[in-house]
């Protein structure tokens, strides 16, 4: 008798978490940021391994910046589990062995989604930047 009720308390347990995860992640969906819709001009720096820099300006409709940057050929990259996972940007392709990768931010703050799930709205500006080490 007593194995059965702790079974049941743990199908119960276990239902009750599922339970939870998917009200999780439907609130996460409702409010996770989301890019404006409509005409909008961006600027993208890219700053090299050599520290040069250089702007690019977008004018662009979509909603995440990920598009705008593959659309127009700046980057080049792999879909990863997070999301773009990006390996070159304007020609200059980040080298593993250095441990290179390019940091995407926004106004000098790491930005935490992948370039495809980043919105965008009128008159923002992003730097990628080839950065070397982990």
């Amino acid at each position: 008798m007593k194995e059965k009720s702790s079974n049941k308390k743990v199908i119960i347990g276990a239902a009750a978490l599922v339970l939870v995860c998917v009200a999780l992640l439907l609130v996460y969906k409702n409010f996770m940021p989301k890019g404006t819709e409509g005409a909008k001009t961006i600027t993208v720096k890219v700053v090299h391994g050599d520290s040069s820099e250089k702007d690019f300006e977008y004018k662009t409709d979509e909603a995440y910046l990920g598009a705008v940057i593959q659309d127009n050929k700046l980057v080049k990259g792999e879909e990863g589990e997070y999301g773009l996972f990006i390996t070159s940007v304007d020609g200059e392709k980040a080298d593993e062995s250095k441990q290179q990768w390019w940091c995407l931010t926004k106004g000098g703050e790491q930005v935490n989604t992948s370039a495809d799930q980043t919105p965008i709205e009128d008159g923002d500006t992003f730097e990628l930047t080839l950065t070397e080490g982990y």
